[in-house]
C-alpha cells in the first residue's frame, strides 16, 4: 500500500512539474478519499491549486488544514498571501498575525505582512515588517530593496538610496537595486549618478525594458531627446511588438512637437494592446495638444471603461473636457474628485482651471492659495492655468502664468515653447525667437526649436520687408506732393522726423545740397 501511494505521489508531482494540474488534482483528490485528514496530501493539493492560479480552491484546502492543525504556520502564511491577492487585506493581516503568534521568528510571515501593509497604504507598518526581516538577516537583499521602495513611494528618496546601497554591498550586480537606485537619484536631480546606475542595470540585464523605459524618461527630463530616441528605437528594433517602447517613442516625438509621428507610435502600441492604459492616456494627450478634442474624448471614454476608479484617469478626462469647452461635463468630474479628496492639489488645480474657463479668476486664486498651504512646491497650477487663459483669449495673463512656472522650471522645453507661441501671438517676435533659442540651447537636436526659429525669422524678415515697402510708398507719395508744391512756387512743411527740410527754395537735405530735379 505504501509503495502504491509513493508511486501515486511521484505521478502527481510529475504532473505538477508538467503543469498538468488536472491529472495532479485527480490523483491527490483520489488519495484523500482514503485518507481525508492527511495534512501532507492536503498541503500538496493546496499548493498545486496555488500554482494553477486557483486561489479559491487553494483557500478551501488550507482552511481544512487549519481545522485539523490550527497552528500550521505554512497554511496560515499561504492563506495570508491568498487573501492579499484577493484584495482582502484585513483578512490577510488577521491570519498572518495568528502565524506570528505561532512562530515569531519566521521571516516569511513578516515578508507577507509587509507586502499586505504596503498595498493598504500603511507604509510605516510595512517598513517595520521588512526591517524585522533585516534584523534577522542583515544580508537579505530583497528586504533591503523593499524598504527602499517603500521610502521611495513616500518621496523619501535619501532614505531609499541608503537602503539600496546597503543591498548593493551584499549583491553588487543586483539589477533591480541598480534600477531603483537610479530612479531615486533621478528624482532628487542627481542625474550623473542616476545615469551610472541605469547603465549598470542594463549591463547586468541587457535589453531590460523597465530600465530602458526609466532611463529614457530621465534623458527626456534632461532634454537629451536624441539619445532617448535612439535608445528606445533600438529596443523597438529588437522587439517590434513591445507596447511600452512604442508608447515611449511616441512621447519622444511629442517632446519634439512631432505630433503626427507621436500619434503613429501610440496607435502602434494600441495595435498590440488595445486596452493599454499608458498608451491610451498618451494618445488622448496628443489629441488634446493638436486640437482633436472629439478624438481625445472618445479615447478617454474607452480608458475610463477600463479603469473607472483610477483618479489619474478622471483628472485627465476632466482636463480634456475643459479643453473641449465642455465645462458642464468637466465640472461634474471635478466635483466628484473634490468630494473624494478635497485637499488634493491636482483636484484644486483642476478647479482653478475650471474657474478660469468661467472667467472667475478670483476663485481660481483661492484654489492656488489652498494648494500653496498644502503643497507649496506644487507649481503645475501656473502652467495649467496659463493654458486656460490662452484658451479664453487672455494672452497677457497666459504669458504671465507661463513665466511664473518658468521661473522655477527653466529647463522645461514644453513651457518655453508655449511662451514662444504666446509671445508670437502678442506680436513680440523677438521674445518668441529668444524662447525658441533657449529650447535649442537646452536640446540642440530639438526640432521644435529649429522650426520655431526659422518660422519667426521668416516672419521678422517678412515684416521688415513690408515695413520698408510701406515706407517707400509713403516717401514716394511725399516727394510727389513736395514736387507739386515746389513747381507751383509754394512752401511745404513736413513733420519734424523727416530728414529733408522744405522751404521756398526747394527740397534741402541736411548737407544743404539742392535737388534740382524737384524745381
Amino acid at each position: 500500500m505504501q509503495n502504491s501511494n509513493a508511486v501515486l505521489l511521484e505521478r502527481a508531482k510529475s504532473a505538477v512539474l508538467a503543469r498538468d494540474y488536472t491529472t495532479a488534482s485527480r490523483i491527490y483528490t483520489g488519495m484523500l478519499k482514503d485518507d481525508p485528514e492527511n495534512v501532507g496530501l492536503l498541503k500538496n493539493l493546496a499548493e498545486m491549486y496555488v500554482k494553477s492560479g486557483n486561489d479559491s480552491k487553494a483557500l478551501d484546502v488550507f482552511n481544512r488544514i487549519i481545522i485539523l492543525k490550527p497552528d500550521n504556520v505554512n497554511a496560515l502564511n499561504n492563506m495570508g498571501a491568498i487573501y492579499r491577492r484577493m484584495k482582502k487585506y484585513e483578512e490577510s493581516i488577521a491570519v498572518l498575525e495568528k502565524a506570528v503568534i505561532v512562530d515569531e521568528n519566521n521571516t516569511q510571515i513578516f515578508y507577507n505582512m509587509g507586502f499586505t501593509y504596503r498595498l493598504m497604504g500603511m507604509n510605516e507598518e510595512a517598513i517595520a515588517c521588512f526591517k524585522r526581516v533585516v534584523d534577522e538577516n542583515p544580508q537579505d537583499v530583497l528586504a533591503l530593496n523593499h524598504i527602499g521602495s517603500v521610502y521611495a513611494a513616500e518621496n523619501k528618496n535619501e532614505e531609499a538610496i541608503s537602503y539600496y546601497l546597503k543591498g548593493l554591498k551584499v549583491d553588487p550586480n543586483h539589477p533591480v537595486l541598480h534600477l531603483n537606485l537610479a530612479d531615486s537619484y533621478s528624482k532628487i536631480g542627481k542625474y550623473n549618478l542616476a545615469e551610472t546606475q541605469y547603465e549598470m542595470a542594463l549591463k547586468t540585464k541587457p535589453g531590460w525594458i523597465d530600465a530602458i523605459d526609466s532611463y529614457a524618461d530621465m534623458l527626456l527630463k534632461k532634454n537629451r531627446t536624441k539619445e532617448a530616441g535612439n535608445m528606445v528605437q533600438h529596443a523597438i528594433e529588437l522587439d517590434p511588438s513591445n507596447v511600452d517602447m512604442h508608447t515611449k517613442m511616441g512621447k519622444v516625438y511629442s517632446s519634439q512637437s512631432e505630433y503626427d509621428d507621436a500619434e503613429k507610435e501610440f496607435k502602434a502600441a494600441l495595435h498590440y494592446d488595445p486596452d493599454n492604459k499608458k498608451a491610451l492616456s498618451a494618445l488622448a494627450d496628443n489629441y488634446e495638444v493638436t486640437g482633436k478634442n472629439d478624438d481625445a474624448i472618445q479615447t478617454m471614454t474607452h480608458l475610463e471603461k477600463i479603469a473607472p476608479k483610477d483618479s489619474d484617469v478622471q483628472h485627465q478626462f476632466a482636463s480634456i473636457l475643459l479643453s473641449a469647452n465642455k465645462i458642464g461635463e468637466a465640472s461634474k468630474k471635478i466635483e466628484k474628485l473634490w468630494k473624494e479628496n478635497p485637499e488634493d492639489a491636482k483636484t484644486l488645480n483642476l478647479m482653478g482651471q475650471y474657474y478660469i474657463c468661467r472667467n472667475e479668476e478670483e476663485k481660481a486664486l483661492q484654489c492656488l492659495k489652498k494648494i500653496r498651504d498644502k503643497e507649496p512646491e506644487y507649481d503645475d497650477f501656473y502652467k495649467d492655468c496659463a493654458k486656460r487663459f490662452s484658451q479664453i483669449g487672455n494672452l497677457d495673463k497666459a504669458e504671465k502664468y507661463y513665466k511664473k512656472f518658468n521661473e522655477n522650471n527653466p529647463d522645461d522645453t514644453g513651457v518655453l515653447k508655449k511662451l514662444a507661441e504666446t509671445s508670437e501671438q502678442l506680436g513680440n517676435l523677438a521674445d518668441s525667437y529668444s524662447y525658441y533659442k533657449q529650447i535649442g540651447d537646452l536640446d540642440e537636436d530639438n526640432m521644435a526649436s529649429k522650426k520655431g526659429m526659422e518660422h519667426i525669422n521668416d516672419r521678422m524678415l517678412s515684416d521688415e520687408k513690408n515695413s520698408r515697402q510701406e515706407e517707400k510708398t509713403d516717401d514716394d507719395s511725399f516727394y510727389i506732393a513736395l514736387q507739386t508744391f515746389c513747381q507751383r512756387g509754394k512752401s511745404a512743411y513736413v513733420p519734424f522726423d523727416r530728414i529733408y527740410v522744405v522751404n521756398e527754395y526747394g527740397i534741402i537735405p541736411p548737407a544743404h545740397a539742392v535737388y534740382s530735379d524737384f524745381f
